[in-house]
Order: structure tokens, then C-alpha cells, then sequence
């Protein structure tokens, strides 16, 4: 696993930071990946905070930003992402924005072919992580995307999102 951190002061900071910014410049977003599922149970340590912005809309908040981006944005492809993204360090936490205008695609492992990463931001659970009210990918949606990915940290949070439900 990449660097984790357990750092709820550190996390909540740069959760607090990212969300006022994008508010304040009315830019949609919504939280995916491992803090999402950690808003519905997980309890594995964070990697880096996962979002989805359209960042055509984006112009003022990325002015803000830039001081703390370290990659991109830009086009990224590998055997999982087909997207453009970039990497922002904000205090020693990473958090990675998915650019979502730009039709961002991922690694349907287990049909063995590129799914649309359809990011409905209309759909996002309004819920409180870290001491931070945010929008969140739909339950439905995470453990159907981690599902589809078939990674073992999926399949961890799977489990984890399941067993906290039941």
C-alpha cells in the first residue's frame, strides 16, 4: 500500500481547506475512493483524499490551489486509470482531484474492460468526515466501482462498508 496515515488532525485540515475553497467558488465536487468508503465503515488508514471536481468550471479555485499542486493537471493512463487528474500536497496530506468534465475511465477488472466514470454530484450523500461536512459518492456507486476495480483494497472495503451496514 502506498503511504497511510492515521493523522485525523492532519486529514481533517486538508479536508477543511479543500471543501471551503471549492464551496467558495460554488465548484461541485464529491469525495471517492478510500475516504468515501471510510465514511461508510472502512477502517483501514488513509491513503490520500479522492475527489472528482470539473475543473473546466474550476479557473478561480485552481488559482488558489496552485501552490500546493505538485503534478499536473494533466493526462494520466495506466492498467487502472484512463484520466486526467492532479496531485495536490496540502501540509503533508495528498489529496488527488479527478478531473470530471473530461470523461474520466476506469479498469473494469473483473468484465476485463474500461467503464465511464460517471460522476453524478446531485447524488452525493451530504455526511460528516473528519469533523467536515461533505459530499460523498453514493454507497450504491462506491461498492459497485470497488467492485468492478477488484483490487484487494477493494475487496477489504467491500467487506469493511458491509459489515458496518449489517
Amino acid at each position: 500500500m502506498k503511504d497511510s496515515t492515521t493523522d485525523a488532525e492532519k486529514i481533517s485540515q486538508a479536508l477543511n481547506w479543500i471543501v471551503s475553497l471549492l464551496n467558495r467558488h460554488h465548484i461541485p465536487y464529491q469525495i471517492v475512493g478510500g475516504l468515501a468508503a471510510k465514511a461508510y465503515g472502512t477502517r483501514r488508514p488513509l491513503v490520500d483524499i479522492d475527489m472528482y471536481v470539473p475543473l473546466e468550471q474550476a479557473a478561480g479555485a485552481l488559482a488558489e490551489i496552485k501552490p500546493y499542486i505538485t503534478w499536473g493537471p494533466a493526462y494520466y493512463l495506466d492498467d487502472w486509470w484512463d484520466l486526467t487528474y492532479l496531485k495536490i500536497d496540502y501540509h503533508g496530506q495528498r489529496i488527488e482531484i479527478g478531473d470530471s468534465s473530461t470523461n474520466p475511465r476506469f479498469y473494469n477488472r473483473r468484465d476485463q474492460r474500461w467503464e465511464s466514470q460517471t460522476i453524478d454530484f446531485a447524488r452525493s450523500n451530504i455526511l460528516r468526515l473528519y469533523n467536515v461536512e461533505v459530499a460523498v459518492m453514493p454507497q450504491d456507486e462506491l461498492l459497485a466501482y470497488k467492485a468492478m476495480l477488484d483490487r484487494e483494497v477493494d475487496h477489504l472495503d467491500i467487506q469493511q462498508v458491509t459489515q458496518s451496514c449489517g
